[in-house]
């Protein structure tokens, strides 16, 4: 089956009569739709305005197009524009992983959990152990399928090999938050979970859609939003 070709909207007129407003939606229900593409069960779009019109869009036509922008007035060219969006996500998606941490650790005090919480603040992203943790604890308290959220440390062979380590109960729990790429690498080291199929593409086709170069994640239970003023023009926008 081939993919979706998702292209702009006829009554969408040209992109760059549109400008960010640099308010993001962060729809942990994955029940969002671009109204540029079309393409749905969306996480983070992007509000955008022409006139008296607004649409949300997502971060494959943020990156596509030339959206317009400005921060202060003062416009900002497309690549410096999906840099400033970039940072926004980032921020964000950080905050929402915060929350979860948050609200979990009221739920369950544990020092072990403290412990996940210190070490996410400082990496922005989990060990395989660290998250085997966390879930079962977010599983403890009906939280699971926000698990997928946080980022997980495979890159390294350490990382790797501390996956590895984890019994099949904490691999299955851990595997939910693992990106294809991380699933193909540690199944070909023997880690997968037991009885878990591991798709492989027979071929490799070019992308030719550009993506935000942003931590992915996804989660909560209702629509997250940040509206963050724009930055003086002391500070560096890029």
């Amino acid at each position: 089956m081939g993919r979706n070709r998702y292209t702009l909207r006829e009554d969408v007129g040209n992109p760059e009569d549109w400008t960010f407003t640099w308010n993001i939606r962060d729809d942990v229900t994955l029940s969002s739709t671009c109204d540029f593409c079309g393409r749905s069960e969306l996480r983070l779009t992007y509000e955008v305005t022409s006139g008296e019109r607004s649409a949300w869009i997502c971060p494959n036509c943020v990156a596509r197009y030339p959206i317009g922008a400005s921060i202060e007035n003062e416009p900002l060219d497309p690549k410096s524009a999906r840099a400033y969006a970039h940072g926004l996500t980032a921020r964000l998606k950080q905050q929402t992983c915060q929350d979860i941490l948050r609200k979990i650790q009221s739920a369950l005090p544990d020092p072990a959990l403290e412990e996940v919480v210190v070490y996410f603040d400082r990496n922005l992203q989990l060990s395989p152990q660290r998250a085997a943790i966390l879930f079962e604890a977010m599983a403890q308290v009906g939280e699971a399928s926000n698990a997928p959220i946080f980022e997980i440390q495979t890159r390294s062979n350490a990382h790797q090999q501390e996956f590895g380590d984890l019994d099949d109960a904490h691999r299955r729990l851990v595997w939910v938050a693992l990106s294809p790429q991380q699933r193909r690498r540690l199944d070909s080291l023997g880690f997968a979970p037991e009885g878990m199929v591991i798709r492989r593409r027979l071929t490799r086709r070019p992308t030719r859609e550009m993506q935000l170069a942003a931590p992915r994640m996804p989660a909560l239970s209702e629509v997250a939003s940040i509206h963050i003023e724009p930055k003086r023009r002391s500070r560096s926008i890029a």
